[in-house]
């Protein structure tokens, strides 16, 4: 795989794999469900989805899954699955829900403002991790890896967004707050969304 189809690929599994888990739902309108990741990662992905649900950092949990993934040199699609569910979905999820809060008179948007500051780079690995990790499938001969990982980049075309930094899961996240940030926090959605 070159390195220009590598960064498109990424590009729309960064910004679209909701649409692989759960069909093309916003956020806003998505089930309370985790998404749907593979047996071995689904229970500390289901813990993390819980978290950010209820508003509560989910960083911890997501590390459960990038420390045995990286830890343990997993390969697998379930593995690819995960991560991008922790480094995407699950943040979201997080600030979706604290913006809720703010709107509810719970939280301020300076308060927002400083938590997506603080914790996004927590929440976040980079993309050359997966990348390395998408490489080690298509290497290992496993067919059935092969086609998972394929399936987890490709199948969520239908979204894909034309941003120049749309491969790197901050950016992502942040495109993905944009309407409800400029709708609830317009004040600070500029620091929030540069």
């Amino acid at each position: 795989m070159n390195s220009s189809t590598r960064a498109q690929l990424l590009c729309i599994a960064l910004g679209t794999v909701l649409v692989l888990w759960q069909g093309p739902a916003t956020l806003a309108q998505a089930s309370p469900s985790a998404p749907q990741v593979g047996e071995d990662y689904q229970e500390t992905v289901n813990r993390a989805w819980g978290l950010a649900v209820a508003g509560e950092v989910p960083t911890n949990a997501c590390a459960g899954v990038k420390g045995r993934v990286i830890g343990k040199k997993d390969r697998s699609a379930a593995a690819l699955r995960a991560l991008l569910a922790c480094n995407v979905e699950i943040p979201v999820r997080y600030f979706k829900t604290y913006l809720d809060k703010v709107e509810a008179g719970e939280k301020t948007c300076i308060d927002y403002m400083t938590e997506i500051v603080t914790q996004l780079t927590a929440m976040t690995m980079s993309t050359d991790a997966l990348w390395e990790m998408v490489d080690t499938i298509e290497k290992s001969g496993d067919a059935e890896a092969q086609a998972a990982a394929t399936e987890a980049l490709t199948a969520v075309a239908m979204d894909a967004t034309a941003d120049k930094d749309a491969n790197d899961p901050k950016r992502i996240i942040k495109n993905r707050l944009t309407d409800r940030t400029n709708e609830i926090c317009p004040e600070v959605a500029t620091v929030v969304l540069r």
